[in-house]
């Protein structure tokens, strides 16, 4: 991908990588582009990936089509005087080794999103489909606003929680694989724990590693939805945790913070 490796020395390209979901890649996103001069390609190879199969098409072709992008998004955004990332899912991409050893070759800097409580993954995922249902109002199921009220209890599936736990853990431990295959050396690593405690601390650690000046002040567009103690955001609680407790993960019903 050589002709990916010519930049100008203003554009600083970085690239926010997540397993799947649920580990406040939406809160870090937003408050990069709210804070300073920073543009970011939400999904790309998500969608890509979902209208070739809603298309039909092969994998092999999708994969050309993501590569094709990456390309095009590099061209296009050579000289801007700023920072400009994509934003992954590593279960997205067709071809994980080779796009993300492209990314490192182009000079992309990598900040790798992660979160080791898989159940509490899960427990976010299940409420945030409860609010992606027709009839509810919020502005995104997935990312709650500071204006907005914080979603109320609902009841989770245990055995659906257990599976997406094993989910979840699978695309982390493949995102951490792809990552040290590809020898990105100047890579950040950030634990949804750490993210949690203290957003603002960790933002401008982002906008270190991206190339960018911190911001006198950083914007926290996003409240967490789902609160630490999970007793107090699942009806069946007791079921739910008992059923946990039976899969020998009550571990992870621990806090996170």
């Amino acid at each position: 991908m050589a002709d990916l490796k010519q930049q100008t020395q203003g554009t600083r390209f970085f690239a926010i990588l997540m397993p799947w979901g649920r580990v406040g890649s939406n809160l870090v996103t937003a408050a990069l582009v709210t804070s300073g001069h920073v543009k970011i390609d939400n999904e790309p190879t998500t969608r890509i990936s979902t209208l070739g199969h809603n298309d039909g098409l092969s994998r092999d072709v999708i994969g050309q089509q993501q590569f094709a992008h990456l390309r095009a998004f590099k061209e296009l955004h050579q000289d801007a005087d700023a920072a400009v990332g994509l934003k992954l899912s590593h279960r997205s991409l067709m071809s994980p080794r080779k796009y993300l050893k492209d990314l490192v070759d182009a000079d992309f800097r990598l900040v790798v999103m992660l979160r080791s409580n898989f159940l509490k993954c899960a427990v976010s995922q299940l409420r945030a489909l409860d609010r992606a249902q027709p009839q509810t109002n919020w502005q995104s199921p997935w990312a709650v606003a500071r204006t907005e009220p914080k979603p109320g209890p609902t009841r989770i599936d245990p055995d659906e929680a257990i599976r997406l736990f094993k989910v979840f853990k699978k695309h982390q431990k493949a995102l951490l694989d792809t990552v040290a295959c590809v020898k990105a050396p100047d890579a950040m690593q950030i634990e949804y724990s750490r993210l949690a405690a203290d957003p603002e601390a960790t933002i401008r650690d982002v906008f270190s590693t991206i190339g960018m000046a911190q911001p006198e002040r950083i914007r926290i567009p996003h409240k967490k939805a789902t609160s630490d103690d999970l007793a107090d955001d699942i009806i069946n609680y007791p079921e739910f945790a008992q059923r946990v407790r039976d899969a020998g993960l009550d571990a992870f019903l621990e806090p996170e913070l």
